[in-house]
């Protein structure tokens, strides 16, 4: 199957990828922000880094790299990245040890588990202990564009129906404490939701 996708030398970014509109992420960066989208790449293989950087859209998402779990611990803990893409091994820990500490986080990052190895058991195993994908190595550019698309976007959702919860939550407080009565409205908004 042809899907017109040209898969590019390892280190090299496709050419026709879809490119995000300069107005998702190139004014933005003209203007010194940051794209909205933060991607973690985990991997003491620095050809992880470099073909993974060159794939990532960097008008739509900013990357940082590290080699291994210490150090992406302490970029998760100051960054607040919206995806993590993990090694499956580490020189000092593991996905799976990344996952456990991601967990304890109010918002965590989906975490993503690159592997040459990977199988339907590895899957399995990262989806069940609650991963969002993996993705095998070597990349497939398409592949790779797709699912840590997706895990943005899913990410980037979930913050705003946590917001969304916080403000239904405070108007409720706010109301409450002015003597309006919210319990009809909840009522509706519950059956409507189920």
């Amino acid at each position: 199957m042809n899907t017109g996708f040209t898969r590019p030398e390892h280190g090299s970014r496709p050419t026709n990828l879809p490119r995000a509109s300069k107005a998702n992420g190139e004014e933005a960066r003209e203007r010194g922000e940051a794209p909205a989208t933060t991607i973690l790449l985990v991997s003491h293989l620095v050809e992880d880094h470099v073909y993974l950087r060159h794939l990532c859209d960097p008008a739509r998402w900013g990357t940082r790299e590290v080699n291994g779990y210490r150090e992406a611990i302490a970029v998760i803990a100051e960054q607040h990245p919206d995806v993590v893409l993990c090694e499956a091994s580490l020189p000092d820990g593991s996905w799976k040890d990344l996952l456990e500490a991601l967990s304890r986080r109010v918002n965590p990052p989906y975490l993503i588990v690159t592997s040459r190895l990977a199988d339907e058991y590895l899957w399995a195993e990262v989806l069940n202990l609650g991963g969002y994908d993996v993705l095998a190595k070597p990349f497939d550019p398409e592949e790779v564009c797709r699912v840590v698309g997706l895990a943005c976007e899913h990410h980037q959702e979930r913050q705003l129906r946590r917001a969304a919860g916080r403000s239904a939550t405070t108007v409720r407080r706010s109301s409450s404490e002015h003597g309006v009565d919210h319990s009809a409205e909840s009522k509706t908004v519950t059956a409507a939701m189920h």
